[in-house]
């Protein structure tokens, strides 16, 4: 290449600087994104173990909520750091129980229901264990339909009102929703995070979620299905869900938000900048 035809270096100078400006804080911004991933996952994994300790616990405690959020808290501990002497654990548990709060924590019993109660309660074992609430007995289901002592309960799941055996009655079902705190994710992404879930509608219908989801926590939810070891004793954290003996009028299993509206029309679907109506909702169809 000939002088006359050489570029002209020094109009080039700063351009690496020009594009380091533009691709680095991408760059960056995609790293703590895949770290963030990387830390729900790991969230993810913890509360599916802490909820299989907690199911195994009320399953040998008559589905005891006490029971089963004190197995659950236990379990997290290695989550908020574990520790290797008595009060590294100690304070350690002193930091997950000021975090797993009602704020940032939902145990639901999905089985046995409330109408399960309805239908199988034993008044002779409620007598024996001195319990004020009803009682689900769990010996012999083997060839029992009905307690012992209440021969002829309505024990078609056709035409009762939990549409459950006495031997579905037994089996302890649980729903544990979770947020991870904003202290346990990365910085800025987090808040992104937490703003993409909000905008895809991970919070309709459900108002413990949208809390979560506003206190800039990250919803995780997982269930967990194990075989009662002893008498369930009904309790306040068990859900209403009748079955097909109720005029097949279930109730839903969630206890739901404050009416909120799905929208037909997502935020994210090109589309949405020409819907109207009160299924357009403005929050959810960036302002259209």
């Amino acid at each position: 290449m000939s002088a006359r035809t050489a570029p002209p270096h020094g109009r080039q100078r700063g351009a690496a600087l020009t594009e380091m400006v533009i691709v680095a804080p991408w760059f960056i911004f995609i790293v703590l994104c895949i770290w963030q991933a990387a830390l729900v996952y790991y969230a993810k994994s913890s509360v599916n173990y802490a909820a299989y300790e907690a199911a195994r616990a009320g399953s040998v405690n008559g589905a005891s909520m006490t029971a089963i959020t004190t197995a659950f808290q236990k379990a997290m501990l290695p989550y908020y750091g574990g520790g290797t002497t008595e009060a590294e654990l100690a304070a350690t548990a002193a930091r997950a129980g000021l975090d797993l709060t009602a704020e940032g924590l939902r145990i639901e019993i999905l089985s046995p229901t409330v109408e399960s109660f309805t239908d199988y309660n034993s008044p002779a074992l409620q007598a024996a264990l001195h319990e004020s609430e009803p009682v689900i007995p769990n010996t012999a289901l083997d060839e029992l339909l009905c307690p012992r002592d209440v021969p002829s309960c309505k024990s078609d799941p056709e035409t009762n009102a939990s549409g459950q055996t006495l031997l579905d009655a037994n089996i302890l079902k649980l729903r544990i929703t979770y947020g991870i705190p904003p202290a346990r994710q990365m910085p800025m992404v987090g808040k992104f995070y937490t703003w993409v879930l909000t905008m895809m509608g991970a919070g309709l219908g459900d108002g413990f979620k949208q809390a979560l989801l506003l206190a800039h926590r990250i919803p995780v939810v997982t269930s967990t299905v194990i075989r009662m070891q002893s008498d369930a004793v009904k309790n306040s954290s068990m859900i209403s869900s009748p079955g097909k003996g109720n005029d097949g009028k279930p109730v839903p299993p969630d206890p739901g938000g404050p009416g909120v509206v799905v929208p037909s029309c997502p935020w994210w679907d090109p589309a949405c900048s020409s819907c109207t109506g009160t299924s357009c909702l403005p929050e959810t169809c960036g302002g259209h």
